[in-house]
């Protein structure tokens, strides 16, 4: 009777699962459009919490937890020379990013499929902090947003179709809108979406996320783009799609 009741439960802990990811997905295609890096819809709860016990008092001092003080400005000084510190620190250049051009299809982390991004578009992965299959994104911004598409993977689930809207609705939350669309094919696999409509650093932005199911893995793909541009990057996206390739 135990293995009958964990079996039961296990598709409502696969379904909110699932709708962690497409959070998540969402989420780091927001954070590759620049918009804002402090956006609260947007911002990575694990750098929101503290990191230390100890807390700090009026008087500037900080208090462990066994009650000693010591001067706050020597808790939060690093080791080292500035130099060192600079060098710690300093994030990576733009020259950097931009040698990350596709030059042919890009492969997923997991080697299941490829996909080709447009011309311009430059390979991202590295500045997400979630483990996703693709980040792509254009080199060129529209309305004070980067066009990017974003895919990660998540084991399968049964009852897909009754899942995505709670994911739905759930992305969108209070202060979003979102419908749902007609079933697609990518590369010959029924997928299931879902449009949201949001507003993030001040910009209207447009997110498509397609649900797909291949082999052992389900994949969630978000291409997001300024509202403004919704129908005019409509193309891209198909033209994305329709490169996407199985490689099993």
């Amino acid at each position: 009777m135990r293995n009958l009741r964990l079996d039961r439960a296990h598709p409502r802990r696969r379904a909110t699962s699932l709708r962690a990811l497409a959070a998540t997905v969402t989420a780091s295609a927001l954070l590759l459009s620049s918009c804002s890096s402090d956006d609260p819809e947007v911002e990575d709860p694990t750098t929101s919490e503290a990191t230390t016990d100890e807390a700090t008092t009026d008087d500037g001092e900080a208090t462990t937890d066994d009650g000693e003080t010591t001067d706050a400005a020597e808790t939060t000084e690093a080791p080292g020379t500035d130099d060192q510190e600079e060098t710690a620190t300093e994030a990576p250049s733009d020259d950097a990013e931009e040698t990350a051009v596709p030059s042919g299809p890009i492969t997923s982390d997991d080697g299941a499929f490829e996909v080709t991004a447009p011309d311009g578009w430059v390979d991202v992965r590295e500045q997400v902090e979630q483990q996703v299959e693709i980040a792509v994104r254009d080199d060129e911004m529209t309305d004070d947003f980067f066009t990017n598409i974003v895919v990660a993977s998540e084991e399968p689930i049964g009852d897909l179709e009754d899942s995505i809207e709670a994911a739905a609705e759930q992305v969108a939350g209070a202060d979003g809108d979102y419908e749902m669309l007609d079933p697609i094919q990518i590369a010959g696999t029924d997928a299931y979406g879902f449009v949201l409509t949001r507003v993030t650093g001040g910009v209207e932005v447009a997110q498509t996320q397609w649900w797909v199911e291949h082999g052992e893995r389900l994949y969630v793909t978000t291409f997001s783009t300024a509202k403004t541009q919704e129908e005019a990057s409509r193309p891209i996206m198909e033209e994305i799609l329709s490169t996407w390739t199985w490689q099993d």
